[in-house]
């Protein structure tokens, strides 16, 4: 009785000719064509930075493109709607090359102009507040007294 191993073998024993047909071309068009048979290799000689850099870039980068696509397409539209939102109207940017006196000089106009429309009926003008009040100790004590 003959093994699976024989019968096998007796079953492909013809296409071992065309194996070696087969391998004496591939050599032949290698060994004429030496500069293709080192890049399709990766054996060129390459400084290391670069060939780190191309490793980097198939291990990394190549197999998850649509993803670093998406992230770079998101940044883009994040960057243009930061864009969008700091152009500011022509007269908020008028307002930064004002000088410092005319901008004191408006507020006091300003404050003038509510002192005015906050005064007391009787036409005197009205006092400021204080800005430094009693301490509030001291208002306790008082009351403390009477």
């Amino acid at each position: 009785m003959k093994t699976p191993r024989e019968i096998l073998l007796r079953r492909h024993q013809s296409a071992n000719a065309r194996l070696d047909q087969l391998r004496t071309e591939v050599l032949s068009t290698t060994l004429s064509h030496p500069i293709r048979a080192l890049r399709r290799d990766g054996r060129e000689d390459k400084p290391l930075a670069v060939r780190a850099l191309l490793v980097v870039w198939r291990e990394l980068i190549w197999p998850c493109r649509r993803v670093w696509a998406g992230m770079a397409a998101l940044w883009l539209l994040m960057w243009g709607i930061n864009r969008g939102l700091l152009d500011t109207p022509k007269a908020a940017r008028s307002a930064r090359n004002a000088s410092a006196p005319a901008l004191f000089e408006a507020l006091e106009e300003q404050r003038r102009l509510l002192a005015e429309l906050i005064q007391p009926g009787n036409g005197q003008p009205a006092e400021p507040p204080r800005r430094n009040p009693r301490p509030r100790s001291d208002r306790h004590s008082e009351m403390l007294m009477m």
